[in-house]
């Protein structure tokens, strides 16, 4: 299995660092490169073969995805809004039914699992757990995709776990350990 882990964002932050929590001095794009490059470690570890991109132009992220025929894609990054107590993860998946269901899916209950007093954003009208956008890396990639919300930047509270190396390799194992739920799944998939 290969996993092509996108950290969203602008590499060093130019030109687009994504959120800025400027009171705690923090870029999404960072937060979002290392734990991107810690979930690459833990699936490594796991045998599952993986790279990290980030890029600032989402063709050339889509690309890298598909001209590598990856069999999954996640994109990492961190949550913003204007309402500064909006806190929770989300994991997001294109519009309907697709094996990108089951991956979210895997991922958002190793995360919930592992955060259990973090607010999951869910949606569960049509019977799963994860959120459906539009997002252009979620329409654009061949291989089962979905994009994370970690927690919200503009949170300091949030944004202050973001900042630890512990939280973010907490994470890192998180969306690892779904990871390897969704591929062990998928083989016993092609068994039966």
């Amino acid at each position: 299995m290969l996993a092509i882990i996108n950290a969203g964002h602008s590499p060093n932050g130019y030109p687009d660092p994504g959120a800025v929590n400027y009171s705690l001095g923090i870029r999404e794009c960072d937060i979002a490169l290392a734990i991107s490059n810690k979930v690459k470690y833990y699936l490594t570890q796991a045998g599952v073969t993986a790279k990290v991109i980030q890029d600032d132009d989402l063709d050339n992220i889509c690309n890298f995805s598909n001209d590598n025929k990856a069999d999954i894609f996640v994109s990492i990054h961190c949550n913003s809004a204007e309402n500064k107590s909006a806190n929770g993860f989300e994991v997001y998946t294109s519009r309907g039914q697709t094996k990108a269901d089951n991956l979210a899916t895997f991922i958002y209950k190793q995360i919930e699992n592992t955060f259990p007093d973090m607010y999951g954003r869910s949606d569960t009208s049509d019977g799963d757990v994860d959120k459906e956008a539009g997002f252009y890396v979620l329409v654009n990639t061949n291989a089962p995709a979905c994009l994370i919300e970690t927690a919200f930047i503009s949170n300091d509270a949030e944004a202050q776990l973001l900042s630890t190396s512990s939280f973010q390799d907490k994470y890192a194992r998180a969306i690892a350990r779904g990871i390897t739920d969704f591929e062990g799944d998928e083989q016993w998939n092609l068994i039966i």
